[in-house]
């Protein structure tokens, strides 16, 4: 996928972060879930170890403000979505199957190969794209900044998803202003003279509130699927049983039951695997929802981090479910921080302002 001219990389990216603090920028870092299981092999530890007290710490040293972590937006991003996918079951309209945002390879790969596949990718933007639209004006109001005052950069593990950037809201501002991959975080940190292994743990910034289980997950192949699933469940009251479509598999396929619902779903690696699923539909194979990530295991695996045997990648994958379990919240809908964040800014908007902040601006 070629890159926009406009986007750094390493050096010109890290000079340009640092003028940005420099003339006043509130400079805000959203870290992605796959980044704390990755950065830390930079540093002399083993893989799937989770380091992200340390990578706040190391992004304060960097010049950062505040620290907020992507998975909020996968949260925010994963109740909609559920609200929507809930409305159209209830409604018996909508088109199926419907597509994940999440991973700008697929809805590139889409665009370029299946154009007539782009009206069913959600509407719901990608979680750095959420976390950072939300970010940006929420931080303005409690702060007393303007959204153009604010800088929001994604520390990320694709470099893909330096494209984000060149994407702005209906409101004419970027959802996110610059992308920092887990191998540049290690670059500009060692430039530096910063080792991750010496930070202390640090605390996300107390002004966001963390996120679910389920927003952790969305860095494994599967997890975005788990998450809407189990969320829109609870939404209609219902139980389901564990999905675990994050679990290992190139292709996965699922009939989950939801109340008197029966969704077919699939979970998909790699674009070669995705056309065999395409196949299926094409022949009249009905799915619900179809997840496709670019990258073996999903996030862990992406273009921005370190490289590693494909085998080890399991490590991170295995490292990033264990740090989702630790989380106090099962889904976005258990989650005390997101129900006050919607009370006190996501639902006092109105549906037209809201879409700005978490829709594509197509």
């Amino acid at each position: 996928m070629p890159m926009k001219e406009n986007i750094l990389f390493g050096e010109p990216l890290f000079r340009k972060l640092e003028e940005e603090k420099a003339g006043g920028k509130l400079m805000v870092a959203e870290v992605a879930p796959a980044v704390r299981v990755a950065l830390g092999e930079m540093f002399g530890f083993e893989p799937g170890r989770n380091t992200m007290g340390k990578i706040v710490s190391l992004l304060r040293k960097l010049g950062f403000d505040y620290v907020v972590e992507t998975p909020l937006g996968a949260d925010i991003a994963t109740y909609y979505e559920a609200m929507d996918v809930k409305e159209r079951l209830e409604k018996g309209t909508g088109k199926y199957p419907i597509f994940n945002s999440c991973c700008i390879g697929w809805r590139t790969y889409a665009q370029a190969k299946h154009p007539e596949l782009l009206k069913n990718i959600t509407i719901i933007a990608s979680p750095q794209m959420t976390m950072g639209a939300v970010a940006r004006f929420y931080l303005a109001k409690k702060l007393g900044r303007k959204p153009g005052d604010i800088s929001i950069v994604g520390i990320m593990p694709c470099t893909l998803k330096k494209n984000e950037t060149d994407e702005k809201m209906k409101n004419g501002h970027r959802y996110v202003d610059y992308v920092v991959t887990t191998v540049e975080l290690a670059q500009w940190a060692k430039g530096k003279g910063l080792d991750l292994a010496r930070m202390e743990d640090g605390a996300l910034s107390e002004i966001m509130p963390g996120s679910s289980r389920d927003g952790m997950v969305f860095g494994v192949s599967g997890g975005m699927s788990d998450a809407v699933l189990e969320t829109m469940a609870g939404l209609m009251g219902e139980k389901t049983e564990v999905v675990d479509l994050d679990e290992d598999g190139a292709i996965r396929t699922k009939t989950v039951k939801i109340g008197k619902h029966e969704l077919n779903i699939a979970v998909v690696q790699g674009f070669p695997n995705f056309e065999k699923i395409y196949d299926e539909i094409q022949s009249g194979k009905r799915y619900h929802m179809v997840e496709v990530m670019m990258c073996p295991y999903g996030c862990v695996g992406g273009p921005g981090q370190p490289p590693l045997a494909l085998e080890r990648v399991k490590e991170r994958r295995a490292g990033l479910v264990r740090a989702g379990g630790e989380s106090r919240s099962k889904t976005p809908l258990d989650s005390p921080g997101l129900k006050a964040l919607m009370d006190e800014f996501l639902e006092t908007m109105g549906r037209k302002k809201l879409e700005e902040l978490i829709y594509f601006n197509r």
